[in-house]
């Protein structure tokens, strides 16, 4: 199928609006609307707008009564969802920190990174040891200038340090360089048997976290990264792809650290708040 060129032109908040209107949906203040717009931004609201549209009918209008209030309440709704979601995250990821820092400390020193049996083979040293570097190389942390000032050798941190810099995609990325043996001690500790399943999980939750963190959307997302099915605990239960999943898998990882945050319960007493929003929207 032949490439079409892009030729939609430049619209105000004002022309968005009347556009939107034409489609059906209910515009009572157009003159705040089109405000919201402006503050928000058309494309980050665009797909609140689509949620609500008949795609199967001539010119996509809006499923009949839909409010442009309605749409608002959605996007107030996800930013709710956002909060939520970052903040259990954010718990597990430091969890997550300490008990690799730990593990690694406890089997070799302080400075693991030069120790080729700590990871599955001279490969997975090499790409753990670049990601170790460039964190500590960007961090603008004082512990990380104050290692710098004073230490000549190693040229690195250790490792109880060096945790404080890792983000959590550095995090995970390690977490898989390393041997087999710490990666099963480590997902043990979460009451995890399986390393897959839980690098797995690991890299949902990743994914789950830049999505917070970049101000995208929760509501109606189809998540690619998925995490698999901890039969042993019947986790996730929720349907795959959808946000309970992921959330499911979260509450058991932080409950089996003695630092329960219900974050799945959490996420569905905000969305009966907002009865604009259907529960089946996030797996619910």
């Amino acid at each position: 199928m032949a490439l079409i060129p892009y030729a939609k032109a430049h619209a105000t908040a004002a022309q968005r609006v009347a556009h939107l209107r034409a489609r059906g949906l209910v515009v009572t203040r157009p003159n705040v609307a089109a405000r919201k717009i402006e503050a928000i931004g058309y494309e980050r609201l665009r797909i609140y707008f689509l949620s609500r549209r008949q795609a199967h009918l001539l010119g996509k209008p809006f499923i009949p009564g839909t409010r442009y209030h309605d749409i608002i309440r959605l996007y107030e709704c996800d930013a709710r969802l956002r909060d939520a979601c970052f903040q259990a995250v954010g718990q597990f990821e430091l969890l997550l920190r300490n008990s690799m820092s730990e593990t690694l400390s406890a089997s070799y020193g302080s400075h693991p990174y030069y120790i080729t049996a700590a990871f599955k083979d001279a490969s997975a040293n090499i790409r753990a040891l670049q990601s170790f570097a460039k964190v500590y190389e960007n961090s603008k942390d004082r512990r990380a200038r104050h290692y710098r000032d004073t230490y000549g050798t190693p040229i690195m941190p250790p490792i109880w340090t060096m945790k404080e810099f890792l983000t959590f995609g550095a995090t995970s990325r390690i977490l898989q360089c390393l041997a087999g043996p710490l990666k099963t001690h480590i997902a043990g500790q979460f009451g995890v048997g399986s390393d897959l399943v839980f690098t797995n999980w690991v890299e949902a939750l990743v994914d789950l976290r830049n999505i917070c963190a970049h101000h995208d959307r929760l509501f109606n997302r189809s998540f690619q990264k998925q995490p698999g099915r901890l039969r042993s605990a019947g986790v996730p239960a929720a349907q795959p792809k959808t946000l309970k999943a992921i959330l499911e898998c979260l509450d058991y990882l932080l409950t089996q650290r003695r630092s329960p945050a219900e974050v799945t319960d959490r996420v569905h007493r905000i969305i009966l708040r907002y009865p604009e929003m259907n529960p089946a929207e996030a797996g619910y």
